[in-house]
């Protein structure tokens, strides 16, 4: 209504981009407050017009309207709508610092209050009966006291690290190392947990590795660390955590679940123990409390262990090898002469990459981002993740298209990391107009276009589920190379596994201080493992060939 509420929006936003759960937001600023002047008179005017927001819920919903409202008999103030709103003080530096003031889903959502819950179906989460079970994190009785129980005593633990751990590596690594327990990561924590390490099993789910997804439905106690359960990691949710179920009846296991939304206690998975708090309060609590009284029994999850690696020998990711073909090679002399190449795949060529920053000891400098595809799951595998935050992609949304912007703004946000786009040619295609940004500005980052002329994903999923009956998944690409060269961008180009490796030490060695486009040409081949939609997360494709699925489930 008024150009005078623009700092109040401002401050509101900025407030719930970072706290709760960190994301962006959305400000819708009309053309008539952006032109209109900022007076002091103009100031004193809406001041003067601010309502209220009352104990009174029809009264504050008739009022929607007003994004700034008084709270009576206080110094505070209320910004945003009934439903989707909160209270703050201004302190002295002009600053929101947020006041309690609510048990409803938006108020805890974004601030967590440190309570272990035990555990009650969803519909039941806000209730606040006295016969509630609840206690303290970090206390030394009770829910805390039971929660630690489990976790010292569990035989075959699990712990499952997603986004919300991405800023408590070390602890995670003090836990898992302390109790001997192995650890998966979700799409978005890749990194929190170095994969070099022995516990590390990788990323889970719907393409993850074999392992994790086979561990997880054979532990007995799981904690899940900053994850909500969406269904790329739980497959068929009624055949979910079967033995950790079981664990939880005979009171030797169960699930924990953190996190510091609190709506997502037991929305798709019902937890024995809801932690509802930050992954690095929850770690830190669980570590204290471990140091205070270690476990009596060190070798308790060694058999464990050796199931892991037992799993890991078995299930590696498998890189499909191409026979050499023999090709007439025309030379610029007019003379011709016969070579044997062989075709790449694109697990081949992240392989080959991740294995050059391996050796080189680059991979810790190293940021990575990603399109949305096959190409964005075969990085997730085979690269080897060692920080947080080193693999920056579009989750749940899959927004093809991304890889290259992202790649931009990691490389200006961190001038002296190894900025690399790992974009398939379906993604690469709908935004390559921002090579002319690279050009002009000369932003020095990496560009690997794996190219199969194929949106594979969708077309794998179109053979299984759909009949074979393909549509809109070729594509006709361009000329990676002349479209770079267009824009002063330096470029390289290879079609085949004998040359790949020096094409590959010069992508990622020779041009540090400006812009490269690598075109890689490959086959179409699919993503695998896979669990297709409507399964158990064990129950995995492993190789590549025709399955009889159910139709109807489809994936989305």
């Amino acid at each position: 209504k008024s150009a005078a509420e623009v700092p109040f929006a401002m401050d509101y936003a900025f407030y719930i981009a970072r706290n709760g759960r960190p994301g962006p937001v959305f400000i819708d600023l009309p053309k008539d407050l952006q032109i209109q002047q900022l007076t002091e008179e103009l100031t004193d005017k809406f001041l003067d017009g601010l309502g209220s927001y009352t104990n009174d819920a029809d009264f504050n919903r008739q009022h929607d309207d007003e994004f700034v409202r008084l709270i009576p008999d206080t110094t505070a103030i209320h910004l945003g709508a009934v439903d989707q709103g909160l209270s703050f003080q201004v302190n002295k530096d002009a600053e929101l610092v947020h006041v309690e003031s609510g048990h409803d889903a938006y108020h805890l959502d974004h601030h967590n209050t440190d309570t272990i819950y035990g555990g009650v179906d969803y519909e039941k989460i806000y209730e606040t009966s006295e016969g509630r079970k609840t206690g303290k994190l970090g206390a030394s009785d009770g829910l805390m006291a039971e929660m630690m129980g489990l976790i010292k005593n569990a035989k075959r633990p699990f712990i499952v690290a997603g986004q919300g751990a991405n800023d408590s590596s070390e602890e995670l690594m003090e836990l898992a190392e302390t109790l001997q327990i192995p650890v998966a990561t979700t799409l978005h924590a890749l990194g929190t947990f170095d994969e070099r390490h022995p516990l590390a099993t990788n990323m889970l789910g719907m393409h993850g590795h074999a392992t994790p997804n086979y561990l997880i439905q054979d532990c007995d106690l799981l904690i899940c660390i900053g994850s909500r359960f969406d269904d790329r990691i739980t497959g068929r949710v009624s055949d979910f955590l079967p033995a950790a179920q079981q664990a939880s009846k005979e009171g030797r296991g169960g699930i924990i679940h953190v996190d510091l939304r609190f709506s997502e206690n037991a929305k798709q998975i019902k937890p024995d123990y809801f932690v509802h708090t930050t992954g690095k309060k929850f770690l830190n609590a669980v570590n204290s409390a471990i140091r205070a009284d270690p476990p009596k029994d060190r070798l308790r999850t060694k058999d464990w262990i050796e199931r892991k690696h037992q799993l890991e020998a078995e299930n590696p990711i498998k890189i499909t090898r191409y026979p050499p073909e023999k090709y007439t090679l025309h030379n610029e002399d007019g003379t011709t002469e016969e070579i044997m190449r062989s075709k790449m795949c694109v697990q081949g060529v992240i392989h080959e990459m991740d294995n050059q920053l391996l050796k080189s000891g680059k991979i810790d400098e190293a940021i990575f981002s990603t399109g949305v595809g096959i190409h964005q799951m075969a990085a997730a595998q085979l690269i080897t993740w060692t920080q947080p935050r080193q693999m920056l992609s579009s989750g749940s949304l899959g927004t093809m298209g991304v890889s290259l912007g992202y790649c931009m703004g990691a490389k200006l946000a961190n001038p002296t990391k190894i900025c690399i786009s790992v974009d398939g040619d379906g993604s690469f295609n709908m935004t390559f107009t921002e090579l002319k940004t690279i050009g002009e500005e000369k932003i020095p980052v990496k560009l690997l276009i794996l190219d199969n002329e194929s949106q594979m994903m969708v077309e794998y999923w179109q053979r299984l589920f759909h009949d074979e009956r393909y549509i809109a998944v070729r594509n006709k690409s361009p000329k990676y190379t002349t479209l770079a060269s267009a824009f002063g961008i330096k470029s390289l180009y290879c079609d085949n596994e004998e040359e790949l490796p020096e094409k590959m030490r010069q992508f990622l060695e020779d041009y540090d201080d400006e812009p490269v486009l690598f075109h890689a040409r490959i086959e179409r081949t699919p993503c695998l493992p896979m669990v297709a939609p409507g399964q158990p997360l064990d129950n995995m494709i492993l190789v590549d060939e025709d399955f009889e699925v159910d139709m109807s489930a489809a994936p989305s």
